[in-house]
């Protein structure tokens, strides 16, 4: 999963981090670090914004905290049944960014792939209505899509729906689904259809990830020396870059 080996890298690069899992139809943040006992998290967090009551110091108690070597990463874990999906709701999710922008340096937020692309939506807290808010809202957006011809074709079908600027993140790349020149192959056809070019090329590595969710461990600790590892880490890097030549436009500290 890309958002968690995000935040670990970043955190890595001196970054203070909180991740959250905010997705709406397969939160699995915590399955995949082995947080068998994470708390109430986003729910929690949220229940708090509602009643004008979230502080810092609260967030941080919800979140599970994993330790590196002198680092951490803080997590706020998703959603701890289908059924509470409607608890959370946009104008809570903007206090609590509110709250927490001036403790971290990044929040990554680890949202699902469905996006409002029909007809408006009767219920104001829809999934789909959640993800769209939170895609317009976010300074950054990554979106990833699998590198074959089927992935790419649902990302530029996709690309409709989003309506902002976006990071694409081409994901398992392999010579077996587009050829020894896959990487060519996807950035000619993304130029074709769109303006947006591939920010980040991940290859296909089953084995490290595999092993990272065997173990409960990020690749960085998992695989350090991976090719798909080490992609993540230029992306990580790349994103502080961006994000600091922001501040700096804007007369801000980085």
């Amino acid at each position: 999963m890309l958002a968690i080996n995000l935040a670990f890298e970043l955190t890595r690069l001196n970054q203070k981090v909180l991740l959250v899992d905010l997705d709406m139809c397969r939160p699995s943040v915590a399955a995949w670090l082995g947080l068998a006992d994470a708390g109430p998290g986003i729910t929690a967090a949220l229940r708090l914004a509602r009643s004008s009551r979230l502080q810092v110091d609260e967030v941080l108690r919800l979140c599970a905290e994993l330790k590196f070597g002198g680092s951490r990463v803080d997590i706020l874990t998703g959603i701890s049944s289908p059924r509470r999906w409607k608890e959370v709701r946009p104008e809570d999710l903007d206090v609590l960014i509110s709250v927490v922008s001036e403790h971290f340096d990044f929040i990554l937020f680890d949202v699902n792939d469905e996006l409002d692309i029909g007809p408006p939506v009767q219920d104001p807290d829809s999934r789909p209505t959640i993800t769209k808010w939170m895609v317009e809202a976010a300074d950054l957006v990554l979106a990833t899509f699998v590198a074959d011809p089927v992935g790419v074709n649902r990302f530029l079908f996709d690309l409709n729906a989003v309506g902002r600027d976006i990071w694409p993140i081409a994901n398992r790349i392999s010579i077996r689904s587009l050829g020894r020149s896959a990487s060519k192959q996807l950035r000619d056809t993304l130029a074709h259809f769109t303006t947006f070019p591939i920010r980040a090329e991940l290859p296909s590595d089953w084995a490290s990830c595999e092993a990272s969710i065997s173990h409960a461990r990020p690749l960085m600790l998992e695989s350090p020396n991976a090719k798909l590892t080490l992609a993540v880490r230029s992306l990580a890097c790349e994103i502080v870059d961006e994000c600091g030549a922001r501040l700096n436009s804007e007369g801000g500290e980085t």
